[in-house]
């Protein structure tokens, strides 16, 4: 909470002096014979008013149902200790982290293309069946839909915010972070009060890599945030994983490079389960084969949806492909979309709901 005092100088201040509480009792010239600690950041120690501070850090925690974590916590996530850098201080809302599965990355562009949307929502339920923690920075676009997609199919997941979490951003997510904190946590390594703040991002992605075995792009551009999660996680010594895309594409740029440059080209779920380390595959525990179609389909309904697989197709096409009249697809589309078997994107294009992405 010091100005001038960020993770770095903490662990070298700490190293240096012994404990926290030593670093309040330095003089100057001790605080200043730390490396990186000059005359303005010794000032801003000595003059830290550390009752004051703390005293409203702790009423602001318990107001908001918030458990404050140090390296020294239990609950302290074992896999985090270990990157370069760990965050001295953790923030948490929400069920326990040690009590969480084994949590992968799953990150991307804000702006989606229907193909990214398409591929998130497979994989994502997937890994949820899989009893797989799906972790994401709570951003628009491919984070939002990660954690929507975990939450609807009764999966684990948690959100690594880029501010305090008295805030949330952004702003139309709020009844997202509510549910993930009832099914999963929501988690900030910053003070409570931190706005968001764009240099805060960066460091938000170093936990979420850190926090997970490893870490799958969906779709992203050439200078997407999700690339430096992605190099993150590299440096950390985690796997690094991307879906390929259109190669016309600008969304798919990022993750195209990724897949040239070594990352694990995913191109369904067994792609990401056999990259697992073999501790987390022995700790899974396989899925059941999943619900069947119902047996009171009529023979239009099942020669409907025998047309859809994984890939999207056009109504046009079920009409050329059924021989059936286009009033008949229209209503029986409707019929199976109401059944919960189908979904219909934008475009008059459908896909069916329970595609895996196998």
């Amino acid at each position: 909470m010091v100005v001038g005092v960020g993770k770095t100088l903490f662990h070298r201040l700490k190293k240096t002096l012994g404990s926290p509480e030593q670093v309040f009792r330095s003089t100057r010239s001790q605080l200043m014979s730390v490396e990186g600690i000059g005359e303005k950041t010794a000032n801003e120690i000595l003059n830290f008013d550390l009752a004051e501070h703390v005293d409203r850090e702790f009423r602001l925690a318990a107001r908001l149902g918030i458990r404050i974590l140090t390296l020294e916590s239990s609950e302290y996530p074992e896999l985090l200790k270990t990157i370069y850098d760990p965050p001295p201080v953790l923030y948490c809302q929400g069920e326990p982290l040690d009590r969480l599965p084994f949590c992968l990355a799953v990150v991307g562009t804000r702006l989606p293309t229907r193909y990214g949307k398409i591929v998130t929502e497979s994989i994502c339920e997937a890994l949820a069946s899989w009893g797989i923690c799906i972790v994401s920075g709570m951003a628009r676009g491919i984070d939002t839909l990660a954690h929507k997609t975990a939450l609807k199919c009764g999966g684990k997941t948690v959100a690594v915010l880029g501010c305090g979490l008295s805030q949330t951003y952004p702003a139309e997510n709020l009844a997202l972070r509510e549910r993930i904190v009832e099914q999963g946590a929501v988690i900030s390594e910053f003070p409570i009060s931190t706005a968001p703040d764009r240099n805060n991002f960066p460091a938000r992605n170093r936990v979420i890599s850190g926090l997970s075995c490893g870490t799958l792009v969906v779709e992203a551009g050439e200078k997407s945030g999700a690339l430096i999660t992605a190099q993150f996680a590299l440096e950390q010594g985690r796997e690094v994983l991307a879906v390929p895309g259109n190669i016309n594409s600008p969304k798919s740029r990022g993750t195209n490079l990724l897949v040239k440059t070594g990352a694990k080209l995913v191109d369904g779920i067994e792609s990401i389960l056999e990259e697992l380390p073999f501790e987390v595959r022995e700790g899974l525990q396989s899925p059941g084969p999943g619900p069947g179609l119902p047996e009171d389909l009529t023979d239009i309904e099942k020669r409907i949806i025998s047309l859809l697989t994984g890939e999207e197709r056009h109504i046009d096409g079920l009409i050329e492909n059924s021989q059936l009249s286009a009033a008949e697809v229209s209503a029986t589309l409707i019929r199976l979309e109401l059944k919960g078997l189908i979904r219909q994107l934008e475009g008059k294009m459908f896909i069916r709901a329970n595609s895996k992405g196998k």
